[in-house]
């Protein structure tokens, strides 16, 4: 699983410029959740917390990593789309943004990359949730589509 989770460094470290200056990387990663760690630093605003566009960042990208690093598993290189993404800030978060995707059913997974085979796009909704003092301090519901593999970069 590490090698699959370092090739999520990898991108992100060549192509995701703005995710780069937050200083994202992958905390934990098991195929069911991806947590990510950002550190205050880069994303402090003027309340001494994380500002809310780090925040919103953070917590699309630990959906987008899932969907990324499950690809990279299944054989797939994917090009990702955030179709739609909800967000809702609870707290502040005064700390390093920690930010993990909710585990979904197997069979969700299961449907998504059958949905890919069959027509070579598909769309799955994942949540993340970034935890202050063990309580939701931002929830984000996204869709994500791949359409495709991506292009030679």
């Amino acid at each position: 699983m590490k090698d699959v989770a370092h090739k999520l460094t990898e991108f992100v470290q060549a192509h995701l410029p703005t995710a780069r200056a937050l200083e994202i990387e992958v905390a934990d990663y098991d195929s069911e959740s991806l947590t990510l760690r950002a550190p205050l630093g880069p994303s402090i605003n003027d309340k001494h917390t994380a500002f809310g566009g780090s925040l919103y960042v953070v917590a699309v990208m630990a959906g987008w990593g899932m969907v990324y690093l499950r690809c990279r598993e299944a054989g797939i290189d994917p090009n990702i789309v955030v179709a739609k993404g909800e967000i809702e800030y609870q707290a502040p978060v005064p700390t390093d943004i920690v930010a993990s995707s909710i585990a979904l059913e197997e069979s969700e997974w299961d449907a998504f990359f059958q949905h890919f085979d069959e027509r070579g796009k598909s769309k799955i909704e994942l949540r993340t949730q970034v935890l202050q003092d063990g309580k939701p301090a931002v929830s984000f519901k996204g869709l994500y589509a791949i359409i495709g593999l991506a292009p030679n970069l």
